[in-house]
């Protein structure tokens, strides 16, 4: 008797070891704009090309956030490429991952598994107009300056790298030359500005704002000003992640001791390309 008493409590303590795995789900342990790592690994028995669901956990099974695929296995760990997103959802760390085939089980509708990368890139193609776009840009400007004081108008020409923090918020830093171009040069410029996507996912109205740092000459002498813009624009896709920009704003520029004096009105066409 006393030996079916400790058969059938080590039965139980089995029972729950069991039940507590299978609760134990993977968490996110970090996560950048195209992967996901997950604390789980060859140890565990996750293996390359396997697909997770992502979920945030609330009641019941929780909320799908997207799905994962790894695409490389640590002892302890895994990265995974992002696939699908459920929209209005965001990747975050301490969320919970499961196996997509265990997450079909559970769910009453299970979610289409991500479409393979070519199809992905021919769907987004086809709605936008345009290829899959990155995060950087790199764009060439042409415009001119005008001087409400000096009542004059000078060229520039410049390049700008831009960064997209997010889908409605950006940063460029360019590098300008403005004078008698290509020969005379009164202005090296620097700038930093941010620009705002309120709406559009192709053609792309923005307003913004920066700040610049200019090197003027004038007759042999030269001089380090500070200055700020507020600015507007359009941003128009030509295809294959390359686009058009129209852009004007306003500039305040510190006076040069009344010598020069170049705040006033700014316009600029740009061409550029994502990647």
């Amino acid at each position: 008797m006393g030996r079916s008493w400790w058969v059938f409590l080590l039965v139980l303590l089995a029972l729950g070891a069991a039940r507590a795995g299978a609760a134990e789900r993977p968490y996110v342990i970090k996560v950048s704009p195209t992967l996901v790592y997950l604390d789980v690994g060859a140890q565990q028995g996750a293996a390359v090309g396997e697909i997770y669901a992502v979920f945030r956990p609330d009641e019941g099974r929780g909320t799908l956030v997207g799905l994962v695929t790894v695409i490389r296995l640590e002892e302890r760990f895994c990265i995974a490429e992002i696939g699908y997103r459920t929209e209005g959802e965001q990747f975050e760390l301490l969320q919970r991952a499961m196996p997509l085939e265990e997450w079909e089980i559970e769910s009453a509708r299970a979610p289409a598994p991500p479409a393979a990368a070519e199809d992905r890139e021919e769907e987004q193609e086809t709605e936008t107009g345009e290829a899959p776009e990155g995060r950087w840009d790199l764009q060439l400007n042409t415009g001119l300056e005008w001087s409400a004081k000096e009542n004059e108008s000078e060229r520039t020409l410049g390049v700008a790298l831009g960064l997209e923090l997010s889908e409605r918020l950006g940063l460029d830093l360019g590098l300008k030359l403005a004078g008698e171009l290509p020969y005379e040069r009164s202005q090296y410029i620097g700038e930093l500005s941010a620009k705002f996507f309120p709406f559009g996912e192709s053609v792309r109205p923005y307003v913004g704002g920066g700040i610049s740092v200019r090197q003027l000459s004038l007759e042999g002498q030269t001089a380090i000003k500070w200055g700020g813009q507020v600015l507007g624009g359009v941003a128009v896709p030509l295809g294959e992640g390359w686009r058009v920009t129209l852009e004007g704003g306003y500039q305040r520029v510190a006076v040069w001791s009344g010598l020069m004096d170049l705040s006033g009105t700014v316009a600029q066409l740009g061409v550029g390309v994502r990647f």
